[in-house]
């Protein structure tokens, strides 16, 4: 705390003195700096909107609003994914934790870095405000906001300059460049390197040259080399390598520019929170008035909403509306897809200026929809004056939607062009796809293949947006630009064919396409594209947007049966990461309230379940749905119309209260039979409410799962510790008391038959109350699940009771409970007794040992109904196997599968195996995974494998050290039995 308030102290004390020496000395005898600072003021403080007038400027901090940073730990292959405009989310985090992190911070050390970085890399994709934020930091620099304490220099290098620069230059040029007169210090600079910033932005928009280039590297500040060597020297640290740098980039060049550097921080931007766009929307709209009217338009329009916490959206749907407000009216309905926004924003940059009477269309429009496609397809984004020239544009006619770059060449300076942002160029590529007919479609289609990492994809999402009719009749009548209705044609059987060609099943690129689909927004092009799949699966639903897509577009497949959609952004539980401390329980509930999807997803769903009869399964993962998304996805349960038979929402933050609506559902739908909440924090009240809809006569749901997302058996093998429920966490499961609600519906609802409690932990008490439930004679449940429950010995006699007396029950997985051998020996008696009718018993990881193996075989002796008995990750060792052994052999035993991973046996056990493998006509799979059995016990199995009376299909030995002598054995067997898999 002291050493903040001296810092602090410290830049007070500086910012002061600085101003006191500008108002006393003229410029020519003040500090370097001072004159530096005042020159980079003067340059960054104003910015011109992309669309402004001749001298129409704005105050860079009136206008700019902070951006969410987060350090981010790059991965290479994730970072070269991109991501599109429409529909991201500033929460997209996927699999990994985030950490917010502020600009003051980003060459501070932290816990995981006790050294302050020197190279900060900051990502974000296109229109997300990274060049923006430099200017921003220049100019909070300059005004005394930052980096006061660490860099006496700060300067900026533009990519996009570089890669107009042909001549050798040095950082001595470089330096001089940025200074604002001649004769700049740059000795007393660079004897202190450690105190300089570079801030080199856009490093995707270098040329290949730069990327690829392999040395000679420059070691000199002095010395000249072609630029990309410099900056690669400069990058790689092999010229001063105490300087800082801060580099931007999109995602797409990432992984290029990680191969250059070691160990920089990487920080992503996250672009805008619900907060900071609505503080955007007041710093653009200067009328408080309006600013309100047109925040509370957009809350309205949730999926355009949810684009803009893309900056670059955000100013264009704020130059739409302010457009439109100025004419008297509001977005239309029309307005909800990205093609839509630009549209608009590209008519209001053609709207006459006051005092103009005519509307002004570019003078050569076919020209600059060719230009735009012909840099696109060869991926260049700066157009000479030839190029243009080339097109039949002059620069000063396409001024509204071209940059001007003015780049030093030797001693002269060159003109270059762009357009306003990579997007438009992107756009009118789209345009110029639609205008030209089938050819440019086909190989706009062709090239892109509905793949997000495409350098297409946002051209084709365009291109659908343009084939809407309404967009189409738009064109035509504002611009006088005609698509052919063969464009659409085109586009519709290209889609069919793909869809042919891939089978009934919609999975690779089915992301992709419904976000095309999505932006025509035409009901009669969505179902035909779509009629051929009746499989349809979408993974790593990032964002609000892309949810709100799929939904959309799942009302028109209409011939299809089956439909997944995963979310990856709005997961919980323990699978998905550690519990939280206490302190930070109320933000992580606050922060899930912020991400429950919005109420349209829900309602798209439930007009799906409604209007298409032949949807018999639905499955959402990671689907935020909260309360009022699933009661109007009940709305569509309860509808005549629906036949769906399987509905999964696991993961969908649905509370207690939704259970209410879910019960209603379940009673009015009789064709529902198989229903999984799993991963979803109902409690013990949403289970009886949702018990009231299970007991009630109407009710024909046969199957349902209450799975909590607690260790499973790969976690418990990764860590070796005993599976344990944190007391936070348990407020969120179905404890004892839920016992007894499931009881009451076991004896009254005969339909039940599959009830998944794994994770639960209902304690002997609760499994008690359950069994009441077991025992009736109503109960017809033929699959259990009590996985890692909290069960015990109390427990074993409870089931032996049951097991007993319920005829019916099948399948009981008691895995991952502390049964131990007294629990096992109790539980036995009831599997010996003659009513008893299970076939599958899953005890792994129950902390047995050879002790309960000697009851086991007891119950093989008698019981000839157990199929399959899985004994995993106990410590049974060879004795416990031998014991087993005498079951196995015997007559009686009926046991078709068995499980012995990792068991702890060694050779000796092979003897008691193959000895059971020459006289059971019934075993045919063995699993026997992860025990140190030896060449001299494996070679054992084979000698008995090869015995033609053998009856084995399935034998697997994997997690073994075995020897080439061993594995030839093996090989012999498989060519001797092509039907014995045998996995080692």
């Amino acid at each position: 705390m002291v050493y903040a308030l001296l810092r602090a102290s410290q830049r007070a004390f500086r910012t002061s003195l600085l101003m006191l020496q500008e108002k006393t000395f003229p410029s020519s005898l003040l500090d370097p700096q001072i004159t530096y600072k005042d020159y980079v003021r003067r340059k960054f403080r104003l910015m011109e909107d992309r669309n402004a007038r001749l001298g129409e400027c704005v105050n860079l901090s009136h206008r700019y609003t902070r951006l969410l940073l987060v350090k981010e730990h790059s991965n290479p292959i994730w970072a070269q994914q991109k991501l599109l405009e429409t529909g991201w989310e500033h929460s997209r985090t996927r699999g990994h934790q985030a950490s917010p992190i502020q600009m003051e911070t980003l060459f501070e050390p932290d816990e995981e870095r006790p050294e302050p970085p020197r190279t900060v890399v900051l990502q974000g994709a296109a229109g997300m405000g990274k060049s923006m934020l430099t200017h921003k930091v220049m100019l909070d620099w300059a005004d005394g906001r930052l980096f006061q304490d660490q860099f006496d220099y700060v300067f900026y290098i533009s990519c996009r300059e570089l890669n107009r620069s042909h001549t050798q230059c040095s950082v001595h040029d470089l330096l001089s460049s940025c200074w604002p007169e001649h004769g700049a210090p740059l000795e007393d600079l660079i004897r202190a390197p450690d105190r300089l910033l570079f801030i080199i932005d856009g490093f995707h928009e270098l040329h290949p040259s730069f990327h690829d280039v392999q040395g000679p590297w420059c070691h000199c500040w002095e010395e000249k080399r072609p630029t990309e060597l410099l900056l690669g020297s400069l990058i790689r640290r092999l010229l001063l390598p105490q300087l800082s740098l801060l580099i931007t980039t999109r995602p797409c060049a990432l992984e290029k520019l990680h191969g250059l550097l070691e160990h920089p921080r990487h920080v992503e931007i996250l672009g805008f929170s619900e907060a900071e766009r609505e503080e955007y929307f007041y710093r653009y709209f200067h009328n408080t008035g309006q600013a309100s009217q047109v925040f509370s338009f957009m809350r309205d329009y949730e999926p355009l909403f949810t684009m803009c916490f893309v900056p670059m959206v955000s100013w264009v749907v704020c130059t739409c509306l302010k457009q439109q407000l100025e004419s008297g009216e509001l977005l239309r309905q029309t307005s909800r897809t990205t093609t839509a926004v630009y549209m608009f924003y590209l008519l209001s940059l053609m709207q006459p200026k006051p005092g103009t009477p005519t509307f002004k269309v570019p003078a050569n429009q076919r020209g600059l929809v060719s230009l735009a496609a012909e840099g696109l397809w060869n991926q260049k984004i700066l157009f000479e004056e030839e190029d243009l020239g080339k097109h039949g544009l002059d620069g000063a006619e396409v001024s509204t939607f071209l940059n001007v770059n003015i780049f030093q060449k030797g001693i002269k300076c060159e003109k270059f062009y762009s357009f306003i942002h990579l997007s438009f160029q992107e756009f009118f590529t789209a345009m110029y796809c639609a205008l030209h007919g089938r050819e440019a479609v086909r190989r706009a289609l062709a090239e892109y293949g509905f793949s997000e990492r495409n350098f297409l994809a946002h051209t084709v999402r365009f291109l659908f947006g343009l084939l809407n009719e309404e967009m189409r009749c738009y064109l035509e009548r504002n611009l006088g630009w005609t698509i052919s209705p063969q464009v659409k044609e085109e586009a519709l059987a290209w889609i069919q064919n793909k869809a042919r060609s891939e089978g009934s099943t919609l999975q690779h690129g089915s992301l992709e396409l419904l976000s095309c689909l999505y932006e025509i927004q035409e009901e009669d092009f969505i179902q035909q594209a779509l009629s051929h799949f009746q499989v349809v699966v979408v993974r790593n639903l990032s964002t609000k947007m892309e949810h709100v897509v799929c939904s959309f577009c799942a009302r028109y497949c209409r011939g299809t049966e089956v439909l997944h959609l995963y979310g990856s952004a709005y997961s919980t539980g323990a699978e998905d990461g550690p519990p939280e401390p206490p302190g930070a329980q109320t933000q992580s509930t606050h922060s899930q309230e912020r991400n429950i999807l919005p109420d349209i997803y829900s309602a798209y769903l439930s007009a799906t379940i409604c209007t298409n009869s032949n949807l018999i399964e639905l499955a959402l993962y990671r689907n935020a749905l909260g309360s009022q998304g699933v009661r109007l996805l009940c709305q569509g349960l309860r509808h005549a119309n629906c036949k769906l038979q399987n509905l999964r929402l696991k993961r969908c933050h649905i509370s207690g209260s939704a259970c209410q609506d879910l019960a209603a559902a379940i009673i009015a739908n009789r064709n529902l039979i198989r229903l999984d909440l799993s991963g979803n924090s109902i409690g013990v009240l949403g289970l009886e409410l949702l018990c009231e809809g299970l007991q009630h006569p109407m009710c024909r749901l046969q199957m349902i799962h209450f799975s909590s997302p607690c260790s499973s058996r790969e976690l418990w093998m990764k860590n070796r510790t005993w599976p344990t429920l944190d007391p936070r966490l348990r407020k969120c499961l179905l404890e004892a008391a839920a016992g007894r609600a499931l009881a009451s519906v076991l004896s009254n609802n005969s339909h039940l038959v599959e009830l998944d409690l794994t994770g639960n932990p209902l304690e002997d008490l609760g499994l008690k109350l359950l069994c009441q439930g077991l025992r009736h004679p109503v109960c017809r449940l033929r699959t259990l699940w009590l996985k890692i429950c909290h069960l015990g010995q109390a427990s074993c006699e409870d089931l032996a009771s049951t097991l007993k007396m319920n005829q019916s029950l099948m399948e009981l997985d008691l895995g991952l409970n502390d049964l131990g051998d007294s629990g096992a020996l109790l539980l036995c008696e009831g599997l010996r007794h003659p009513d008893c009718k299970l076939q599958t018993l899953r005890l792994g990881i129950c902390r047995l040992g050879s002790d309960a193996c000697a009851g086991v075989a007891s119950v093989l002796q008698v019981n000839t109904c157990l199929r399959e008995l899985d004994l995993s990750f106990n410590d049974l060792g060879d004795r416990g196997l031998w014991l087993l052994g005498e079951g196995l052999r015997h007559q009686t035993c009926r046991l078709q599968k068995l499980w012995l991973d990792s068991c702890g046996l060694t050779s000796k056990a092979c003897e008691d195996l193959s000895s059971v493998l020459g006289i059971s006509q019934t075993l045919n799979e063995l699993y026997l995974t992860n025990n140190a059995l030896g060449d001299t016990g494996v070679r054992l199995l084979c000698k008995r494998l090869r015995h033609p009376g053998c009856k084995l299909r399935v034998l697997w030995l994997f997690g073994m050290d075995l020897n080439k002598v061993t594995h030839r054995r093996m090989a012999a067997l498989r060519v001797t039995k092509p039907y014995l898999d045998i996995g080692c």
